[in-house]
C-alpha cells in the first residue's frame, strides 16, 4: 500500500496500549515507547482560502467574514492514501472533491504532560 504524507511532519504512530490512559483526554506516551509506525514527512499539501464579506458593527478589534475555500492544490498520482491536514480536507469536501482517499491523524498522543504539544497519533481516519 501507498500512502503519501502531505504535510511536513514525521507522523507517529503509537497504540493505545504504550499510553497511560488514566486521563484518555490526555493520552501520554510511557516512557521509553517508540512508535510502532514511523511515516516520514512528506511535501505539504495546500488550500487557498478567503474571507466572506466581515459583518457591520463596531466590534472594537478586527472581525472577517467566515471563511470559505477557493481551491486546494491536486493530489499526486499513484498513491493510496494521502495523509492531509484536517485544513485541506475541508477544503476538498467543500469544494465537493472525493475524500475517500484522505486521512487525517486521529488520537493525538502527548510525550510530556507540562508541555501540551502532540508527539504522535493512535491511528489515521480515512474517508
Amino acid at each position: 500500500m501507498e500512502i503519501f504524507n502531505g504535510t511536513q511532519h514525521q507522523i507517529n504512530i503509537y497504540s493505545v496500549e504504550q499510553c497511560d490512559q488514566s486521563n484518555p483526554r490526555k493520552l501520554m506516551v510511557k516512557d521509553g515507547e517508540m512508535p510502532a509506525t514511523i511515516i516520514a514527512a512528506g511535501t505539504n499539501l495546500n488550500c487557498t482560502k478567503e474571507n466572506l464579506p466581515a459583518p457591520e458593527g463596531n466590534f472594537g478589534f478586527a472581525v472577517k467574514g467566515a471563511v470559505v475555500f477557493v481551491s486546494h492544490d491536486p493530489l499526486p498520482e499513484g498513491y493510496d492514501y494521502y495523509i492531509v491536514s484536517n485544513l485541506y480536507r475541508s477544503a476538498v469536501k467543500e469544494l465537493g472533491g472525493d475524500t475517500s482517499k484522505l486521512a487525517t491523524v486521529d488520537g493525538v498522543v502527548y510525550d510530556d504532560p507540562t508541555n501540551p504539544r502532540p508527539c504522535g497519533c493512535l491511528g489515521l481516519a480515512i474517508g
